[in-house]
């Protein structure tokens, strides 16, 4: 189990907490079965421009976040397409047939493909090819699912297994009606598990899930770092390297930011007498021009790897710390946030 520390700056108060990260894929949400008693057949993956799906991950996607979103229609054979984007292999093209079963085309191979088949007879294997899949095999196992989560309670989700998974590959998804893809779990390598379950959703001009929220926030991936003293000390390995991210989440309307340079963010780590032994900006030029980016609804991350030595090259000397990560747009320091850390030596 691991613990991750983090600092959420929400309208200019300070929220700190250690979450624990586990190890393996978490449940989705509550989920269990019940009678089959959901007869009308509704849409599971709904395709409109400007839907969007944000995702959490767990278990080994612990601290990482998925969006996926529909950008823009094309057709293709007389028939018109979705573009869904935000997986990482690529971009897909997307259309909901005849019979309710959602499938992509691929137009350099023209070719059309199932992914999810929601209206299969119940227990009866079809073939997929949903891109994570290891063996092209699915079937659906409820339509009548109570689901609990991050965005609320549903009855008359969609089950959807995939057997045969060895070591990688997708091994279940649920779907919330009108809603779409709500919890995702998928070998990983090994014994490892991660998981993506929706915590917030726009689908048809209607949010789904929590209030709106637009937040900043600082994580470590620890709250003591241990140097190694033991002679002889190498300065260049013996601090520990400590893991940043510093993430800018908006669930709510597009925001426009202005940043005066090149520059996105900045970190510093502060000692006990409020001296900066460390900046990341430091020996860095940035272009000097004002740009504006418009962000959300949405999550972004940024991410670095701090060696703990002090300006003069060596370890920090053992003591409690402050890290503190912002964001460099104009005027005053608006998306801040920070967090102690302790630094000991061994000998």
């Amino acid at each position: 189990m691991k613990t991750l520390f983090q600092v959420f700056a929400v309208s200019g108060l300070f929220v700190a907490w250690a979450q624990a990260q586990p190890s393996s894929v978490p449940a989705p949400g509550r989920i269990g079965p019940r009678p089959e008693v959901c007869a009308h057949p509704p849409d599971y993956f709904p395709l409109e421009v400007g839907n969007l799906w944000i995702y959490q991950g767990g278990g080994s996607y612990a601290g990482k976040t998925l969006t996926l979103e529909i950008t823009k229609t094309g057709e293709f054979n007389g028939k018109t397409y979705f573009v869904l984007s935000g997986f990482p292999e690529k971009d897909y093209w997307l259309r909901r047939d005849e019979s309710g079963s959602v499938v992509a085309y691929d137009p350099s191979q023209a070719v059309e493909q199932t992914w999810w088949a929601f209206q299969a007879p119940l227990g009866k294997q079809y073939t997929t090819y949903l891109p994570g899949t290891c063996c092209r095999l699915a079937l659906v196992s409820s339509r009548s699912l109570p689901y609990e989560g991050p965005i609320g309670k549903y009855d008359c989700a969609l089950d959807i297994l995939y057997p045969g998974v060895f070591q990688v590959g997708i091994e279940r998804e649920v779907f919330l009606p009108n809603v779409g893809l709500a919890f995702r779990s998928q070998a990983t390598g090994g014994p490892s598990y991660g998981s993506y379950e929706l915590t917030y959703a726009r689908v048809g001009g209607t949010t789904v899930g929590p209030a709106p929220e637009f937040s900043f926030a600082l994580a470590l991936d620890n709250s003591i770092y241990v140097v190694n003293m033991m002679p002889p000390v190498d300065p260049g390995t013996a601090a520990p390297l400590a893991n940043v991210r510093m993430t800018l989440r908006n669930t709510a309307q597009p925001v426009t930011l202005t940043f005066p340079t090149g520059q996105t963010f900045d970190f510093v780590i502060r000692n006990e007498k409020g001296e900066t032994v460390y900046r990341w900006s430091d020996g860095q030029a940035f272009p000097q021009i004002v740009r504006t980016e418009v962000f959300g609804p949405g999550e972004k991350n940024f991410l670095l790897q701090v060696r703990l030595n002090g300006p003069d090259k060596n370890p920090l000397p053992q003591g409690h710390y402050v890290a503190e990560g912002w964001l460099t747009t104009a005027g005053t320091r608006v998306f801040v946030a920070s967090v102690g850390f302790e630094v000991r030596w061994v000998y």
